[in-house]
């Protein structure tokens, strides 16, 4: 019992110094869930978004993109939030974003098809076929676009030329806010529980971590850093 009232006020006092000291850099690592990753997992920044509405982000080498429900497409500058520019959807009630160093891909939840579209002019380039499948959030792993499935709550990789479901994997968490892959690993983020997972392609959770927000939506990397947007209005700079 005396040992675990120590630790518990090593910790308290440990808290109080970070405070005090005015660290710019706050971490929402937790090392006392056994689920949690030990790495390091800070919010460099967060900027105001556009829109309350937003849904996928996406990163196109120079800015940050972001969809609205209403279906305007946001370019903003990821320093201070200032739109750039903004193009319209193809689709109603857009939900899904993503570029794949060429063009936008945009998915609703409730049209049979994923659109490519032109990032300046908003011109379809592409459509892709997925009559199964209730898509709300996409990424790119390079080749194949990566869609998550409402229905079946499990994220697809598919083909962006045929819509043809190459594989898939079920989700750890309830509700999938955002998908993103980068190092070849997959992160997602969890809307209900606020949690983020980096999962291999396995689907296999190689960490967690607590969401910056309480209703984490969209992530995106920039090549540095991982962004997320959440449903209070505001897009966080992570660094881990």
């Amino acid at each position: 019992m005396k040992s675990v009232l120590e630790r518990n006020f090593k910790e308290i006092i440990l808290l109080a110094i970070l405070l005090i000291s005015g660290c710019s850099e706050r971490v929402f690592d937790n090392p006392f869930d056994p689920f949690v990753s030990k790495g390091d997992f800070f919010i460099l920044n967060y900027i105001n978004l556009p829109s309350l509405d937003i849904g996928d982000i996406t990163w196109d080498g120079s800015t940050l993109l972001c969809i609205s429900k209403g279906g305007t497409i946001y370019s903003i500058n990821r320093v201070n939030g200032y739109v750039v520019r903004t193009i319209q959807s193809p689709i109603s009630s857009p939900s899904g974003l993503v570029y794949d160093g060429i063009g936008l891909w945009v998915s609703s939840p409730s049209h049979p098809e994923i659109m490519k579209i032109n990032i300046v002019s908003g011109e379809v380039i592409k459509r892709t076929g997925v009559q199964r499948l209730e898509i709300t959030s996409l990424s790119w792993d390079g080749e194949n676009l990566l869609g998550y499935d409402r229905v079946t709550k499990r994220i697809y990789k598919i083909n962006r030329e045929t819509g043809e479901v190459i594989s898939s994997i079920k989700i750890p968490g309830f509700s999938l806010g955002g998908i993103v892959f980068f190092n070849g690993n997959i992160w997602i983020s969890d809307t209900t529980s606020a949690l983020i997972y980096r999962m291999n392609l396995e689907g296999k959770v190689l960490s967690t971590y607590s969401s910056p927000g309480q209703n984490p939506m969209g992530l995106t990397y920039d090549g540095e850093y991982l962004w997320n947007s959440d449903g209070s209005g505001k897009l966080f700079q992570l660094r881990f």
